[in-house]
């Protein structure tokens, strides 16, 4: 059979539609396989909470390292004013992060309560107590202890006093009696 004219115009476009149509088919069985690398580094933490070193005089204890909770048995005297030296460390890698106190308890035998704690902040290296980057209230109560103020910190390493305001008269105990424990949610943003 011989196809002229028309019939092989037609015959041509037919086969090439038919070609056309093949091609995406034929593709589509086609795998591509690209191959990369990438490469990650090891960050550290960034804040990371220590005992101080002083957290022995009022046996602190610091856990669950990322929201960190403080706990600290406060020591009770006839002083004004109770001060513990740097018994908490703060290593913040990633500044500026805001420091807060989310939460805060208190527990006491007692009918005794401190009027104020303060959570004094400075830097390991170019501060003091005396001029500290920030401070954060603590009202303790064993029905609603409350506190406030927030401290801003760059990238370094910071120490946290603890400055408490007994209520006097204290009670009158054994001396070195804890009288009574403030527990600290610390959180950093």
């Amino acid at each position: 059979m011989r196809i002229s004219g028309r019939n092989a115009v037609a015959l041509g476009v037919v086969l090439a539609a038919a070609a056309l149509l093949a091609i995406p088919m034929t593709v589509a069985h086609v795998i591509y396989v690209y191959q990369s690398q990438v490469n990650f580094n090891a960050t550290a933490a960034p804040v990371v909470w220590e005992a101080g070193p002083n957290a022995g005089a009022v046996s602190l204890t610091v856990t669950n390292k990322s929201s960190v909770i403080v706990s600290m048995a406060i020591p009770v005297t006839n002083a004004t004013e109770i001060y513990v030296y740097q018994p908490l460390e703060l290593m913040v890698n990633n500044g500026p992060k805001n420091l807060y106190v989310d939460a805060c308890s208190y527990s006491t035998s007692y009918s005794w309560t401190p009027s104020s704690v303060e959570l004094i902040v400075y830097s390991t290296t170019t501060g003091s107590p005396s001029s500290p980057t920030g401070t954060i209230t603590i009202t303790p109560s064993t029905s609603a202890c409350s506190a406030s103020g927030s401290v801003t910190l760059g990238t370094g390493s910071y120490y946290i006093d603890v400055e408490v305001l007994p209520s006097l008269p204290a009670p009158h105990v054994t001396p070195g009696t804890t009288v009574g424990t403030l527990t600290l949610y610390l959180s950093v943003t």
